[in-house]
């Protein structure tokens, strides 16, 4: 069960950056900025809540839904179960208002998504561990070369 968790867990991470990303960014006004200078703060928003939401979903998220699911399992019905489980969720995932009770939502999804699964691995898991590592260096990347193109412009711009 905490192997789904992990994976759960590393699907979370990268969904919910974006998620909030698109959140923060559509709430502020473009004013007067490239296309370029507008993506570079998209994915520079992205990597910094991926950073930052990436220890704490794979240490809190994972324990607290262990917990949740734990007392879950001590009542009979299936769908009691669902719901208790979905309830600790989200009292869980209340500690930050909204910003971490997106999370959670999203985390006790993917989670009973892949509850159908058969088959987790400690390699299945290795691998799902490298995605969120993954999309933020791509961010990152995307960052420094949209800056590295944007420094060209700029060069090229005023000889």
């Amino acid at each position: 069960m905490v192997k789904r968790k992990i994976i759960a867990a590393s699907w979370t991470v990268p969904i919910y950056a974006l998620l909030l990303s698109i959140v923060e960014f559509s709430q502020q006004t473009l004013v007067e900025t490239s296309f370029l200078e507008s993506v570079s703060g998209f994915l520079l928003l992205c990597t910094v809540y991926m950073a930052y939401s990436f220890p704490i979903i794979f240490t809190y998220g994972v324990v607290t839904s262990w917990f949740s699911d734990w007392v879950a399992k001590r009542f009979n019905s299936e769908r009691v179960q669902l719901f208790i489980s979905f309830v600790l969720h989200i009292l869980f995932g209340l500690i930050l208002s909204w910003l971490s009770l997106l999370a959670a939502v999203l985390f006790f999804l993917i989670d009973r998504r892949l509850m159908n699964q058969i088959d987790v691995t400690k390699r299945v898991v290795i691998k799902n561990l490298f995605i969120p590592i993954g999309c933020w260096l791509v961010a990152m990347g995307s960052v420094y070369l949209i800056g590295v193109v944007q420094d060209f412009f700029v060069r090229f711009n005023s000889i």
